[in-house]
């Protein structure tokens, strides 16, 4: 190669290495210039980023006064918070200015969570709830108030009432008219035990306004440490006999407190409830201590179709809602027991008797079934009321049922589908029953005559409101009652007979059991996938959360840097 071609070629590579280093120069600028661009452009988002409150889960905060005062009534509904917090502490409600003062929530004195406690002289009371009565049959409106006192067949001292009305500044102060037990002393009178009572408060016959509260006080110018709000439903047009319109009669059934903290009675208790619907029940009423959970299951699924109202309770005596404790308490002391359950009784048909014609007071192992021609309990009185009594024209306060005893013997099947029908329902297995009828008023339940009933036992009506006459005996034609249990007496086969009155609702019953099981899972399966679907939200929203607080600190690092 000549000098001149090697020059030639090291001129071209020198050309060649600079146009390279120029190109390599212009990119590198224009990439920082990007580089400085998006370094401007996080600098500034992560400026306006920081000028915003960074996005956090709302704290729990405390409620609102009105929104208190409403869980407040949830947890103790029977003191009208609402009153107070409205009308009685704005206003300072008194009679005068050192004269019964409106009674401050905070000041009661509250007992076992729903009872409040009254003392006067030497009697203890607790008091539970309070119902307007003005009913055409009582002489003059009052307000019944519902607890218990630890004596029974002693005089009681003079006691007051102090009611309390919308937009008036001043309590109505009356003396208690009546004390009237719901228990026969010749029961039992042992001393210091919690006997029920209802209370009577007059009201002043120029009053047509309806109380909110009343408070029970030994003076009239006592500070009162109780307050009840005063129940009162819109009067129905009720009757005791069909009415005119063709329209059904309304019958309520009222059940004391559920107390089945151990075992599953889920298919049971369902059978139970469709068969009070088919028989012509409108709406169940109970009250409840423990369930088993499956129990609850299903009363949270009659609840939620408005055909059950379920209500707490707890032991008037003070005993504490303790799971094991009150189950064991209710098992084996089965007096207080038997006090203590008059009292949802008797809540039960004042706070409904103006919904109802007929109230009905039955345990779940009880069923009043009709016979004969008659489908339903409309079909019952009608046949016990056509023709009128001439010696009862105005009616009884009560219907009676004669009790048989279903026994657990199952007989044997008559044919293949029976001997197949090994998940047939428990009424529809069980028909054997003690041939012989309980006596009369002994172990009877009763339909109670909404217009005349005044205090009710498990059994019967203890008081009523003339011009009735008590009790109508209701003959095994038209219904009896199938009490699903084994009789206290021993018994062989030959006591024993068939009886499969049931039956006649068998198909009925077969179907709106199966609604039951099939829309209860679907309505459970509805709620787990709601509680599924709002715990995904919650956890993708903590996430989030996590996601963008990470954000921002790589960008105010970034800025900073």
């Amino acid at each position: 190669m000549s000098m001149r071609g090697g020059f030639v070629r090291l001129t071209l590579l020198v050309l060649g290495a600079l146009f390279v280093v120029l190109l390599v120069l212009g990119t590198v600028q224009r990439d920082g210039q990007s580089l400085q661009t998006q370094l401007t452009d996080v600098s500034h988002a992560t400026r306006t980023r920081l000028r915003q409150p960074p996005h956090t889960t709302t704290p729990p905060q405390e409620p609102m006064d009105k929104e208190l005062v409403q869980q407040l009534e949830q947890e103790l509904p029977e003191v009208d918070y609402s009153f107070w917090y409205l009308q009685a502490k704005p206003n300072h409600l008194r009679l005068n200015g050192t004269c019964a003062r409106y009674p401050d929530p905070l000041e009661l004195q509250l007992h076992n969570i729903y009872w409040q406690t009254f003392l006067n002289a030497n009697v203890t009371f607790r008091l539970f709830a309070a119902y307007l009565d003005n009913r055409v049959a009582v002489k003059e409106a009052v307000v019944r108030v519902l607890g218990t006192a630890d004596q029974i067949g002693d005089a009681f001292p003079r006691t007051y009432c102090q009611l309390w009305y919308d937009n008036n500044r001043r309590p109505t102060i009356v003396e208690v008219s009546e004390f009237v037990s719901v228990w026969h002393y010749s029961w039992d009178h042992t001393p210091h035990l919690n006997y029920p009572h209802l209370i009577s408060c007059p009201l002043p016959e120029k009053t047509a306004a309806i109380p909110r509260t009343v408070s029970l006080v030994r003076q009239p110018c006592d500070q009162a440490v109780n307050s009840l709000r005063v129940h009162y439903e819109q009067p129905a047009s009720t009757t005791a006999t069909p009415p005119p319109s063709g329209d059904k009669l309304r019958f309520g059934v009222c059940v004391k407190g559920f107390d089945f903290p151990y075992i599953d009675l889920s298919e049971r208790l369902i059978e139970w409830f469709e068969l009070q619907r088919l028989f012509g029940a409108s709406r169940i009423y109970a009250y409840m201590y423990d369930v088993h959970p499956k129990v609850q299951r299903v009363l949270d699924y009659y609840q939620r179709t408005g055909y059950l109202q379920l209500r707490p309770i707890t032991m008037a005596n003070g005993m504490p809602r303790l799971r094991h404790y009150q189950h064991m308490l209710l098992q084996e002391r089965v007096k207080v027991k038997r006090l203590n359950e008059l009292i949802p009784y008797n809540d039960c048909f004042y706070r409904n008797m103006y919904r109802h014609d007929y109230i009905l007071n039955v345990d779940v192992d009880e069923v009043i079934v009709p016979l004969g021609k008659q489908r339903d309990w409309h079909d019952v009185v009608t046949g016990a009321l056509n023709p009128p009594s001439a010696k009862c024209a105005d009616g009884y306060a009560e219907m009676c049922f004669f009790n048989a005893y279903f026994t657990n013997v199952v007989p044997e099947p008559h044919n293949h589908e029976q001997l197949e029908a090994d998940d047939e329902l428990y009424v529809l297995q069980h028909t054997m029953r003690l041939a012989n009828y309980s006596l009369p008023g002994r172990a009877t339940k009763c339909f109670h005559n909404t217009r005349y009933s005044v205090a009710l036992h498990n059994h019967y009506t203890l008081k009523w409101l003339p011009p009735v006459c008590r009790t109508r005996l209701m003959e095994t034609e038209l219904a009896h009652m199938q009490h699903y249990r084994e009789p206290d007496n021993n018994y062989t086969m030959d006591n024993l007979v068939e009886d499969r009155s049931v039956w006649k609702y068998a198909t009925k019953l077969r179907q709106q059991v199966e609604y039951v099981w099939l829309h209860m899972e679907d309505a459970n399966e509805q709620m787990e996938l709601e509680e599924q679907k709002a715990l995904h939200e919650l956890v993708e929203e903590e996430a989030e959360q996590e996601k963008m607080e990470e954000e921002v600190e790589e960008e105010s690092q970034i800025a900073q840097s």
